[in-house]
């Protein structure tokens, strides 16, 4: 016969033995290199940056998004302008990106992407999110992205150069 305390020993046993496994399965993920993919590079052109101010959080800049272009082996287009990239400097000399834009591929399909990220000291890394129609390019809602943010290719005037990759 079975006793409640027995039973309950029974479902607990029954209930740890999975999460053991995710737990062991993370550290083994843990140790393995992510694998990244190339989606796009895009070259995104700006207007002048605009002082906002010192807030309690750092001091604050937004930068106008006038337009560009983006490539990749399963999607390119324009920059929509229009948009803006805000940036807050903070006191440790780090700057926290964020922006928020419109990508019109060359199909005419909208897709709004939004990119934080973070840079300083020789570290530039964002993490870009998707969100496309449904159709051909919804893909970019199914993965995690990351990117990274350098100098534009010459002559390109005021513009940063995006490289997008998708995390396998």
């Amino acid at each position: 016969m079975t006793t409640d305390a027995s039973r309950r020993g029974l479902l607990t046993a029954a209930a740890a033995a999975p999460a053991a496994a995710i737990v062991a399965n993370a550290a083994q993920a843990e140790e393995a290199a992510l694998r990244i993919a190339f989606v796009f590079e895009a070259v995104v052109t700006l207007g002048p940056a605009e002082e906002i101010g010192q807030t309690p959080y750092g001091r604050r800049v937004r930068i106008p998004i006038t337009g560009g272009a983006f490539s990749g082996p399963r999607i390119r287009g324009l920059v929509v302008p229009g948009a803006m990239d805000w940036q807050l400097v903070r006191p440790d000399g780090y700057t926290m990106i964020e922006a928020s834009y419109m990508l019109r591929a060359d199909d005419g399909a909208l897709i709004h992407i939004q990119n934080k990220g973070l840079l300083g000291k020789g570290y530039v890394r964002t993490t870009p999110v998707f969100e496309a129609p449904n159709g051909p390019h919804a893909w970019l809602n199914e993965a995690v992205f990351t990117g990274t943010i350098g100098a534009p290719p010459e002559g390109s005037g005021p513009a940063v150069r995006i490289m997008i990759h998708k995390i396998l």
